[in-house]
């Protein structure tokens, strides 16, 4: 009996075939919702723990949740015996000069933007958000790292009028809340732009950064707590972190889990893929706090994010061409090169079957 079809496939092979499809796909929608969740609801969760409970303590809420986040990778690292790609590069010199920076500026970025929360509503927040490619760049021109094409200048110019129609339309406008989320969105620039420098090409995994990075940034955010915010605490403080503990915890384990989300997105979605879920999740978290939490969003900054939003993605469109556009340049240069060192080969071997 032949098992084999009439194409000559087993039907058996073909089934499996499908079913690690369907499993594939399952993983990769399951991930996906888990992308466009995660973010948000971290978001929320910190939201109501700042302005709901009024735990006005935003340093030591990000204290807590980068201890958890960097006693969980370590204990995951140490419990399983997972050897890090990076280890040997990562130096006590190293990681002073390098990771401490970095720590430093993603710590900037993660306090201001939480202080933000205090001051702004969270859909102007994440209006503001479409304008760090602007900052960004900037810097990356500044620094000679980038020279941008006519078409991501106009992008940026798209996202600087959005992003001012939206400003204009804020009910609720706080110059000390868009001072913090602009100081956020700086921190955040020069850290890519100090990253591109400073790592070149040794790139981080999720578990890498989790392990080595975030324990520097608590350390930062750690040193401010002290100065800022531990002082002036008192029992009522201590009484409310046990009375809501349950978001507190919520809190460090969606952190966690947002990491973990994002790098296995970024395995399975394509640059551009990611950016625009990243762009639709933003997007959808402004429409629910509108329709559902009863947040004030005005026309003219429906407007103003509608412009922000088509210039992020014409921005993040015609980037990620740029960088096909060179790799496929650098792909024929090293083709070129490796057809002229070949070339004088072939002569000498045909030149030497001649004799």
């Amino acid at each position: 009996m032949n098992s084999k079809s009439s194409n000559g496939y087993s039907p058996l092979s073909t089934q499996s075939t499908d079913s690690k499809n369907r499993v594939a796909w399952l993983k990769g929608g399951v991930a996906l919702l888990a992308f466009m969740l995660s973010g948000p609801s971290l978001i929320m969760t910190n939201k109501t723990i700042l302005k709901d409970i009024d735990f006005r303590f935003p340093l030591s809420l990000t204290l807590f949740t980068l201890c958890f986040s960097s006693f969980s990778c370590i204990l995951f690292v140490h419990t399983f015996g997972i050897e890090l790609k990076h280890s040997k590069t990562v130096t006590p010199k190293f990681y002073i000069e390098t990771v401490m920076p970095i720590g430093f500026l993603t710590a900037g970025t993660i306090v201001m933007g939480m202080v933000s929360y205090l001051f702004l509503t969270v859909s102007f927040i994440q209006m503001l958000k479409a304008f760090t490619p602007v900052m960004t760049l900037g810097f990356l021109v500044m620094a000679k790292l980038d020279k941008p094409s006519r078409s991501i200048l106009g992008s940026v110019l798209v996202i600087c009028l959005g992003t001012a129609v939206a400003g204009s339309g804020e009910m609720n406008f706080s110059l000390v809340g868009v001072l913090c989320m602009i100081t956020a969105q700086v921190c955040e620039a020069l850290r890519l732009v100090f990253t591109q420098i400073m790592l070149q090409n040794l790139k981080f995994n999720v578990l890498e950064t989790l392990y080595y990075v975030t324990p520097a940034c608590a350390l930062w955010v750690f040193i401010a707590a002290m100065l800022a915010e531990i002082p002036y605490m008192d029992e009522s403080v201590v009484e409310k972190f046990f009375a809501h503990k349950h978001l507190f915890v919520a809190s460090g384990l969606l952190a966690l889990s947002t990491n973990i989300v994002n790098w296995y997105v970024i395995q399975i979605a394509d640059a551009l893929m990611l950016k625009l879920l990243a762009t639709a999740r933003n997007a959808l978290l402004v429409l629910f706090n509108a329709v559902f939490l009863s947040e004030i969003v005005t026309h003219v900054q429906g407007l103003g994010y509608g412009v922000s939003l088509a210039g992020f993605m014409a921005y993040n469109y015609y980037k990620i061409k740029e960088k096909e556009s060179k790799h496929r340049s650098n792909s024929l240069d090293r083709d070129c090169k490796k057809r002229e060192s070949d070339g004088p080969k072939k002569e000498q071997t045909f030149s030497s079957s001649k004799v």
